[in-house]
């Protein structure tokens, strides 16, 4: 819908031979309404709102992907933790063990009933131990902060540190 207005202002002095000077003045103009309807379009409102709804559709399924995406990180962080739990225990048996074969083997040398050798090899396997240890207790320290990592988390509690 639109509305236009045009005025004109006329303004005529007029002179007669026998008559005095005359005046006069108008104001003429024009104003037009104009309506527009659109009763046929081709179908591109039903195709914009179409098009719109697919736009929806695309974007839930964005979202649905990376929450998906989201749950697999966590999952697999979590996943991760108890693996290193679980490996965690295995070391702690393992030096438990070695510890337990290196004290055998070096009373039994105290004795003479064992090598030198024999005390050696045990004395390697027990560093492998508690390489292993270490390693698996970084594992879960590792996995840990992944995991509070991937659920957004902090790690240590909240504190403030207040300033005097």
């Amino acid at each position: 819908m639109s509305v236009q207005a045009n005025p004109s202002a006329q303004s005529l002095y007029v002179l007669q031979q026998t008559l005095p000077w005359g005046h006069t003045s108008d104001l003429n103009g024009r104003v037009s309404l104009s309506l527009n309807w659109t009763v046929f379009d081709g179908g591109a409102r039903k195709n914009r709102l179409a098009q719109a709804e697919a736009e929806i559709r695309r974007a839930q399924a964005q979202v649905g992907a990376v929450h998906d995406r989201i749950e697999d990180e966590v999952w697999t962080a979590y996943s991760n933790l108890n693996t290193a739990f679980r490996q965690r225990e295995a070391a702690t048996a393992l030096l438990d063990a070695s510890t337990q074969s290196y004290a055998a083997a070096l009373e039994s040398y105290n004795y003479g009933v064992r090598s030198l050798l024999d005390v050696t090899a045990a004395q390697k396997v027990l560093a492998q131990a508690r390489s292993a240890d270490v390693l698996a207790r970084t594992q879960i320290l590792a996995a840990l902060s992944d995991l509070a990592f991937r659920n957004g988390d902090s790690i240590q509690a909240n504190t403030r540190k207040s300033r005097p």
